[in-house]
Formats: C-alpha cells, structure tokens, sequence
C-alpha cells in the first residue's frame, strides 16, 4: 500500500527522456539505447568478464552523469537494461554473492554514493543473490586511474584493499561488480586480494568496457 502511495506521489520517470512511465526507461529510449547493447562474455586469465555495452555513444553519456552528476537514481536503469537481457540472468544466476569494488570512505561521503554498491545492491535485490559490501575495503585514496597510463595504474591500485572478513565469502562464487573496465588493473587487484580467502570462483560484471 505505501509503496504505491509513493508511486502516484512520486511517479517513476524515464532517466533517459524523464518522461513519466511505469519502468525507470521508456520504450522509445530502450530502443534507442539497445542498439548500443549486447551482453558480452570475455574470458581472461584467471576470471570472466561479463559487460552489455562498449563505454561510446549514450551509454558513457549515462555513466559519466551516473559517477559525477549526483545522479544515484541511474542505477535503476543499468539494471533494467541488465534484466532485460535472458544471457544475463542465466549467467548471473549461478553466483552465491555480489561484491561491489569498493570506494574510499571519505570519497563515497563527498559523491554522497558508491555507483558499484548501488549496482550490487540492486543486483542482489532483483536476483535474490547475497549482497556482501563489507568484506572488500578501501583502505586509502590512491590517485584517479583515469590520469595514468597502464604501467603506472598496475602501482597505483597495490595494497589498496584488504580482506574484513574472509569467513564471510569461504567457498563461495563470487561476482564481483564495477562500472567501466578500462586496463582491468583495479579489478585484478580486487580478485588478487579476495582469493586470499579460501573462495570457489570469481568472475567480474561491469557495465561498459573501453575498447
């Protein structure tokens, strides 16, 4: 009852067009959006890699404005445009939890989110999959990937998580979440750090990757 009280009070909108509509995007923008998407499935060294879209065109208009434009509400979208997608669903399905990669606690409180917890959290929701957000941590704020070249990122990102809590992710398969994978050194370092648990498998969900 109160949550359809705040649907006529508050009404969804399409975070696209902001039109009015009963889903967080309207047909006319799925369809614009979806000619971008594909749900995508890489294999790398030790993980796989599961991302919907390449960061061009609408889809990184939507990401930038989703990390700096205090615009949290965007990850009702990346969601749906998940959900839509049968690949993704059976894929995702077969993880016992979701980790978001972490950001610094003093960063999280300027921005006012973390865009990868919303995502997890979101995930989790909709595919009734454990959500642990407290198990990988930032321990200090490194300088911004996006000023360095691939070398210089694989230095920036060492040491910069810790395990919390390894009894909470002990045998189980992992997926962890992130926004935009560009070199994959911040994912990496993340997996290198998790597996110091004793995990099952682990394997990494963005939305967007840079070709």
């Amino acid at each position: 009852m109160i949550e359809k009280i705040l649907k006529i009070i508050f009404p969804v909108s399409c975070g696209i067009c902001g039109k009015i509509n009963s889903k967080w995007i309207c047909p006319k923008c799925y369809i614009k959006i979806k000619k971008e998407l594909k749900f995508y499935t890489v294999t790398e060294k030790d993980y796989k890699l599961y991302f919907i879209g390449f960061y061009e065109n609408l889809l990184r208009k939507l990401l930038l404005k989703f990390k700096f434009n205090d615009s949290a509400y965007l990850a009702n979208i990346f969601v749906e445009l998940l959900y839509k997608d049968i690949a993704f669903k059976e894929k995702i399905e077969e993880y016992d939890c979701v980790i978001p990669v972490p950001m610094y606690y003093r960063n999280k409180n300027i921005r006012g989110y973390n865009q990868t917890e919303l995502l997890a959290e979101k995930i989790s929701e909709l595919l009734k999959i454990e959500y642990l957000n407290n198990v990988l941590i930032k321990r200090f704020q490194n300088q911004r990937q996006s000023e360095l070249g691939e070398k210089n990122r694989i230095e920036n990102v060492k040491n910069v998580y810790f395990l919390k809590d390894e009894e909470l992710i002990k045998q189980k398969n992992i997926l962890l979440i992130d926004d935009i994978y560009t070199t994959g050194s911040t994912i990496r370092e993340c997996i290198k750090t998790l597996k110091k648990a004793d995990i099952k498998n682990i394997d990494v969900l963005v939305i967007a990757k840079r070709n």
